[in-house]
């Protein structure tokens, strides 16, 4: 199979597997995002964007479903994907950062949970430090909802948010 055929069905995976959530279907949603991963890792390598969407979307899935421990090993990879993709301040890591804080305060770890809520409103706002010491400033994070499917866990109600019927909200 090549790989804008793989690419094609990790996009159809990750769409089912928004469906499945949106439905309530959680148990098809994980398989379909562990298949959508699977297969994302082996089409350009474990740095495609695809892989890393799907990492975000399984840890976020994992973490609403009450399993910590396979949610935070899943969301550090997601962000280890994202960050070796698009870069440490991209928008789209504001999910998996925001859902692995929600991990570490259901743990307890309340420092270890400001540290990625403090990360998240650094790359929301455009003041997340540079490896070099700039800031560059750029839109609000991606909604949960439509990105993803899942609940909406990240509660923006500022830079730009506009909440929508049922608790869903957009940037726009």
């Amino acid at each position: 199979m090549d790989t804008t055929t793989r690419r094609r069905r990790v996009r159809r995976y990750l769409a089912r597997a928004r469906r499945h959530g949106a439905e309530g279907r959680y148990a098809e949603a994980e398989g379909d995002l562990r298949a959508a991963l699977r297969l994302a890792r082996t089409t350009a390598g474990p740095v495609s964007a695809e892989a890393a969407e799907a990492a975000s979307a399984l840890g976020i899935l994992l973490e609403a479903l009450g399993r910590p421990g396979e949610a935070e090993e899943t969301l550090l990879f997601a962000v280890h994907l994202y960050e070796r993709a698009h870069g440490p301040d991209d928008p789209r890591l504001t999910p998996p950062l925001n859902a692995l804080g929600a991990v570490r305060r259901r743990r307890g770890d309340l420092a270890g949970a400001e540290r990625f809520y403090a990360r998240v409103v650094g790359i929301a706002t455009g003041t997340a430090a540079h490896p070099e010491g700039r800031t560059a400033p750029h839109g609000g994070p991606p909604c949960l909802h439509t990105r993803t499917g899942f609940p909406c866990l990240c509660g923006w109600r500022d830079g730009g948010a506009v909440r929508r019927a049922g608790g869903a909200h957009s940037f726009g």
